[in-house]
C-alpha cells in the first residue's frame, strides 16, 4: 500500500513569487491613473467595479507586461483601457505640434456596425506612463464630427504622451475596444 497521508511540502523558489509580485506591481503602476476610465470602459449592466479593474488587470498581465525578471518592460501599444461592442473610429491623422492633438478619421456607413451610432462620443486619453499622468478631451466631440483639436493640460506639456482613442454610446453604457494612437 501507499502511505498519501505524509505530504511533503514543495519547496518555493522566491525568485518566481519575486517577478509575480514585481508584474503585478508594474501592472497596477501602468493602469493607477486610467483607473477611472478602466471602471466604464471595462464594466458592463452586471459587472461590479472590482470585476471591471480585475478584467484590465488581467489583460495587462498577461498582453502588457514582457519580458523576463528582473527585466520586464510595458508595451503600451498592447495596453486596452476600455473593451466594448463599439465600431472604432477609421483614423486618418493624428498630429501633434506642440502642446496640441490634432486628429481626424473617417466616418460611412461601412464604419457603423453593430450598435454604433452617429453620436457616439469620442475620447482620447493622453497618457505621460512615465510622469503618471492621464487626461480626456473636455468638450464633446462626436462620431459624425470627423475631427478634433486638443489642447493638452500644462502637466502635459512639454512631455511625451501615449494617446489612447474609444467611444462610447450617448447613455455611457456601451464602449468600443480603445486604440492606440501612438506616442507624440
Amino acid at each position: 500500500m501507499l502511505v498519501i497521508s505524509e505530504f511533503k511540502k514543495q519547496v518555493k523558489d522566491p525568485t518566481r513569487r519575486e517577478a509575480a509580485q514585481e508584474r503585478f506591481r508594474l501592472a497596477r503602476r501602468f493602469l493607477n491613473p486610467l483607473y477611472p476610465l478602466i471602471l466604464k470602459g471595462y464594466a458592463h449592466s452586471k459587472c461590479t467595479v472590482q470585476a471591471a479593474f480585475g478584467r484590465a488587470m488581467s489583460h495587462t498581465l498577461t498582453n502588457v507586461i514582457q519580458g523576463e525578471y528582473p527585466d520586464f518592460e510595458i508595451v503600451p501599444a498592447l495596453a486596452k483601457i476600455s473593451n466594448g461592442m463599439l465600431s472604432p473610429l477609421a483614423v486618418n491623422t493624428c498630429v501633434r505640434t506642440s502642446n496640441t492633438i490634432q486628429l481626424s478619421w473617417k466616418v460611412t456607413e461601412s464604419t457603423i456596425k453593430d450598435y454604433s451610432q452617429w453620436d457616439d462620443q469620442v475620447i482620447l486619453c493622453a497618457y505621460d506612463i512615465i510622469g503618471e499622468q492621464a487626461a480626456i478631451n473636455e468638450q464633446q466631440v462626436l462620431r459624425r464630427d470627423v475631427q478634433m483639436t486638443i489642447e493638452l493640460p500644462s502637466i502635459l506639456h512639454d512631455r511625451p504622451v501615449h494617446l489612447y482613442l474609444f467611444l462610447h454610446d450617448r447613455d455611457e453604457n456601451l464602449y468600443s475596444r480603445s486604440q492606440y494612437l501612438g506616442l507624440f
